[in-house]
């Protein structure tokens, strides 16, 4: 079960290594994003502010709202500027199990990211309250993920390494879901031999028997 934010006064302990400067995409530098990330990794959405996010980093209201028009874009906006996994976007032609593992090791890289740890279960317990948040969650976070790696599994599938009736879409929830669960809701370690397991699963589940 997610756990909502902790303190006296709705702020988290204070956990400098938790919530250093989050590691964004390369092309991302941005001040303004840091303090969003900071902000919602501390106190978590519900608590989220302009305000907040405004004095965190030396800006003004006025300044996030000529960016963002609300506080949910502006929460949206930060995570998904988050280190991407780092899935190849491309499928080589190489091995299919080869390339699960590969799938696999980026998600959990992604998900073990210190401040997409602490800030997505928190966003997933939001969009439970609001359908329009858990719609946004799919469109803008879940979505471009799950995208790359369904291009991943039909190209193996075009070139006869997955079976044509292959449930792909049950394939993604295995490799995605598994990896959460144990990550984010658990919170429990991962090492490699997991995430060959899943790899593995997955791989007996949509591979064209040899």
């Amino acid at each position: 079960m997610v756990q909502p934010p902790s303190g006296h006064d709705g702020r988290r302990e204070s956990q400098p290594a938790a919530i250093s400067r989050p590691r964004l995409r390369p092309h991302v530098t941005d001040a303004v994003l840091d303090a969003v990330l900071a902000e919602l990794a501390e106190v978590g959405y519900g608590r989220l502010t302009m305000e907040g996010v405004a004095q965190r980093a030396g800006s003004s209201k006025s300044t996030l709202y000529r960016r963002w028009s609300s506080k949910s874009a502006m929460a949206l906006d930060a995570i998904t500027t988050v280190s991407q996994a780092s899935i190849p976007g491309d499928d080589d032609g190489g091995d299919l199990l080869d390339h699960l593992l590969t799938v696999a090791r980026g998600i959990h890289e992604w998900l073990t990211e210190p401040l997409v740890s602490r800030i997505v279960p928190d966003l997933i317990a939001e969009g439970v309250r609001s359908s329009s948040m858990a719609r946004a969650l799919i469109e803008h976070v879940a979505e471009p993920r799950r995208r790359t790696i369904r291009r991943i599994l039909e190209s193996a599938r075009t070139r006869g390494d997955v079976r044509a009736d292959a449930d792909l879409e049950l394939a993604l929830d295995m490799l995605v879901g598994l990896i959460y669960w144990r990550a984010c809701v658990l919170r429990e370690e991962i090492g490699e031999d997991y995430l060959e397991k899943v790899a593995r699963v997955v791989h007996r589940d949509i591979a064209t028997p040899a």
